[in-house]
């Protein structure tokens, strides 16, 4: 598989989000953003927290949560901050609006019922 990247929209809540290309990281648990991006979209991280990363190596990293829209998915998402390139959107957030990763179109779809008419 190769690099599968989405747009989205990330923030505090409903109305303050904005458009954000994401690389898909389904190797990493958390979103990640680089800390001035977090910063422009005002997302506070309270909480530090050590993560493992891909090499092995563990690292402090600052957390807390995001609102985040995608497809026509939206919810509340844990979100990390380092130094990355590119946003990485991870597991967690695929997880809690019901998506995944086809592997063979390398495209975001949908894996769960979603929303009001999934009950």
């Amino acid at each position: 598989m190769g690099l599968v990247k989405t747009k989205a929209q990330i923030g505090t809540g409903q109305g303050s989000l904005r458009g954000v290309e994401f690389l898909v990281d389904t190797g990493s648990f958390y979103t990640f953003l680089s800390p001035k991006l977090a910063d422009h979209l005002g997302i506070t991280l309270p909480v530090t927290s050590e993560v493992v990363l891909a090499d092995s190596r563990r690292v402090e990293v600052s957390m807390g949560a995001a609102y985040l829209r995608l497809m026509d998915r939206e919810g509340g998402v844990l979100v990390a901050s380092m130094g990355v390139p590119l946003p990485l959107l991870g597991a967690s957030a695929l997880q809690a609006l019901g998506l995944k990763v086809n592997p063979v179109d390398e495209t975001v779809e949908y894996y769960l019922p979603f929303g009001p008419a999934a009950l």
